[in-house]
């Protein structure tokens, strides 16, 4: 994915045809769900799953429950599970957009701290200590 959204658009608002759009942007394309990327960030992150509930403050059985596509998360879970992955902030708001979310959005202040806990490797815990200082719901409810 070499293109910025916003020139796809352009490409796809200009097409006469849907099929050439596609074949000319095969490569650009995100068609994977949410409940695969998650498989593959857990695989791919070495760590069990019940250390990953535990660093989200999820129930283990949750997590099966989300891997079997059983289970629709909130917002806030998807955002725990990237505390619980230590994803970055581009991989967490690509996890968020799978599950049907909007990113992160910086205007927000809330969204603006958990964006900085992410990219600073805080905890969790620590995000809910930062979300606390500036008076807003903790995530880890």
């Amino acid at each position: 994915m070499d293109k910025k959204t916003e020139e796809l658009d352009f490409k796809l608002r200009n097409a006469t045809n849907i099929d050439s759009f596609f074949e000319n942007n095969a490569t650009e394309f995100d068609d994977k769900s949410f409940y695969k990327l998650l498989n593959e960030l857990i695989k791919e992150s070495g760590k069990s799953k019940f250390s990953i509930a535990t660093e989200a403050c999820i129930s283990e059985p949750f997590i099966y429950n989300l891997l079997k596509a059983e289970k629709r998360p909130t917002r806030d879970t998807v955002i725990k599970l990237a505390f619980g992955l230590k994803l970055s902030v581009e991989t967490a708001e690509r996890l968020l957009k799978l599950a049907g979310y909007s990113e992160l959005y910086v205007r927000h202040k809330r969204d603006s701290i958990l964006k900085f806990a992410l990219n600073n490797g805080l905890s969790l815990m620590e995000a809910d200590g930062l979300l606390i200082e500036y008076g807003y719901s903790i995530i880890s409810d």
